[in-house]
């Protein structure tokens, strides 16, 4: 089943671009992820080809600082049919990882130190331990004949040998595929850097010499209001000025960006808290920005076994300097604000249907 054929009918026109350069906002409050709205944007912008439309399709560049690349890689390959590895290989994905360099290294850090040390000292108690309880005369009498001798410690050592080159080996190629980016700092100039850096060699590399248009880019960043709880130094300016400098790219045509909407970080509290304020200020300053903004909440009125979640559409005519987009024609004036009920199955499919209507795939 084609890519393009995993996203719902009723989301298609909201799923795809739009066709002049914009800004897309998409929202998820807690018990209600977003990822599976993710997947299906990359879908559009990576199945899209000549042959099956005037358009040229996009790149894509995904930074996430919520999830980690294999989390990416295997719910694109259930839910959508995507091969990210074959997309990145190809030269239309590329992944940038803001979790694992800013939060996990040093655990990982402790965690190899840990595993480097464990080794010896497990497999020297095991011997110890083991060795007269089961080196009895009956496994001997069992494995040969009775005259012969077994060294008590022969045996373990080209095991030992035997099992730790494998594992070094296996290592060492996990790394050599994972082709991809690890953010190392909260620096605003350095995250401004690298997703540059990133895009132009995406570029650079899906163009070739019969190509006569360079393919666009698109440009997901997955909670990046992350930045504003890590670093108190950041601001919402900062913050929405550099999104503003990532659009500005010759090669970026939208960006989509995903950012909680739970009550608790718009509702202030008394006092607000600085976190509270600048979470808040991102949110609406980049809303107001947005050409369409996606929402995704659990049920107002509790949970449901056959409805996963509500899923909000809304769509701007005019952008936030008060101009046009030349597009407003793409919709009927009934498409602001549609709400529609979805569920997510165990298989990383997804209906989506109208309120009444019993599930339309």
């Amino acid at each position: 089943m084609p890519p393009s054929t995993r996203i719902p009918p009723l989301l298609q026109p909201y799923i795809h671009l739009p066709q002049n350069d914009s800004l897309l906002l998409l929202t998820s409050t807690l018990g209600a992820s977003a990822s599976w709205l993710l997947i299906r944007f990359l879908c559009d912008a990576l199945s899209n080809s000549p042959q099956d439309s005037e358009e040229e399709g996009h790149n894509v560049v995904l930074v996430s600082w919520m999830r980690e690349h294999e989390f990416w890689k295997q719910e694109c390959r259930k839910s959508a049919g995507l091969d990210l590895e074959k997309l990145t290989r190809e030269g239309r994905f590329a992944f940038v990882d803001g979790l694992g360099g800013l939060c996990c290294e040093d655990i990982a850090e402790q965690d190899a130190g840990a595993e480097s040390k464990s080794p010896t000292t497990g497999l020297n108690t095991r011997r110890a331990t083991s060795i007269p309880t089961t080196r009895t005369p009956q496994t001997l009498s069992v494995r040969g004949p009775p005259g012969r001798i077994v060294p008590a410690r022969g045996p373990p050592v080209p095991i030992a040998a035997a099992m730790t080159t494998p594992l070094v080996e296996v290592a060492g190629t996990n790394k050599a595929t994972q082709e991809h980016t690890t953010l190392k700092s909260l620096n605003l100039g350095d995250l401004k850097s690298t997703i540059s850096r990133v895009v132009s060699a995406l570029s650079l590399k899906a163009s070739t010499p019969s190509t006569t248009t360079q393919r666009k880019t698109l440009l997901i960043l997955d909670n990046p209001d992350l930045f504003l709880a890590l670093n108190p130094t950041i601001d919402h300016a900062a913050l929405t000025s550099l999104i503003l400098e990532f659009h500005n790219l010759p090669t970026v045509s939208h960006i989509l960006t995903h950012v909680q909407s739970d009550d608790p970080l718009l509702s202030l509290s008394t006092p607000p808290q600085p976190l509270e304020l600048e979470h808040h200020n991102f949110l609406v300053k980049y809303a107001h920005m947005s050409r369409r903004i996606l929402g995704v909440r659990v049920l107002d009125t509790g949970v449901a076994r056959d409805v996963s979640g509500v899923i909000r559409v809304t769509e701007q005519r005019t952008g936030w300097l008060g101009l046009g987009f030349g597009d407003e024609k793409e919709h009927g004036q009934g498409d602001e604000g549609k709400e529609f009920l979805y569920q997510v199955k165990s298989d990383g499919s997804v209906k989506v249907f109208e309120r009444g209507a019993g599930g339309e795939g």
